[in-house]
């Protein structure tokens, strides 16, 4: 995030205040500053504790963060929205100060997260839109992508569809954008094992895939001590070939 500058005059003596519309471009917005103290703005007044307070107020934290809903007995608990000082927006709900049951978070840099949350974190269904354009959808575990869901690249509108676990496709479909599809298991997000292809036509081509960790051609060689940079190749051995009907 671009921040708006101000600029310090060179000369002594009194100098005349800058155009406002210089200071801060079109794409650019100033950046809040943490205010360094807690304060807890509520209908009765400033206060500069939250113990003990239950029913509706604004949170003003001392790292710059804003919180605003719902409190009982000092914590986060019930409807609100949280403000991160580096600009993201939760709005949902809380319970014993973490991000509990359905909610929205937007980015800064771009993306939302809509869906579950338990103890703090993405559980259960949910969509995240990523700030290059990707969207997942389907399940979580302790924020990582883990069950039944599908993934769809921006760019080339590839689709991953199948059973994740810790964050990675591990077994499922491939499908480009022309309609040829691969059905069988993943490692490391790449095909690996027994596993088809199939043509948008129909033709089925069965065999599998072996992995091998091989050092990057492009990577400069390893210095002593140092392991080479590896990485991951998939080598397709066929085993049977099934023409298209005509």
């Amino acid at each position: 995030v671009a921040i708006g500058s101000s600029c310090t005059a060179l000369t002594t003596g009194c100098a005349a205040p800058e155009p406002t519309h210089l200071l801060i471009m079109g794409d650019e917005e100033e950046e809040r500053q943490p205010p360094g103290v807690y304060t807890l703005i509520t209908e009765e007044g400033e206060k500069k504790t939250s113990l003990g307070f239950t029913g509706k107020a604004t949170a003003n934290y001392a790292n710059g963060d804003i919180y605003e809903g719902m409190f009982e007995n000092g914590i986060r608990h019930g409807k609100g929205t949280y403000k991160y000082l580096k600009g993201d927006v939760f709005d949902g709900s809380f319970e014993n100060n973490l991000k509990t049951g359905l909610g929205r978070v937007t980015y800064k840099k771009g993306g939302f997260y809509h869906g579950h949350f338990k103890d703090g974190k993405r559980e259960g269904e949910g969509t995240f839109k990523y700030a290059n354009g990707d969207i997942y959808s389907g399940f979580w575990k302790a924020n990582k992508r883990t069950g039944a869901g599908t993934y769809v690249y921006n760019t080339t509108k590839y689709e991953y569809k199948g059973e994740w676990k810790d964050g990675q496709i591990v077994t499922g479909t491939w499908t480009l954008s022309d309609g040829t599809q691969y059905q069988g298991g993943f490692q490391s997000q790449k095909p690996s094992g027994d596993a088809i292809w199939k043509t948008a036509k129909g033709t089925i081509v069965e065999g599998s895939y072996i992995q091998q960790v091989v050092p990057l051609d492009s990577a400069p060689p390893a210095k002593p001590g140092e392991d080479p940079v590896v990485t991951t190749r998939c080598f397709w051995k066929t085993a049977a070939l099934v023409a298209a009907e005509s």
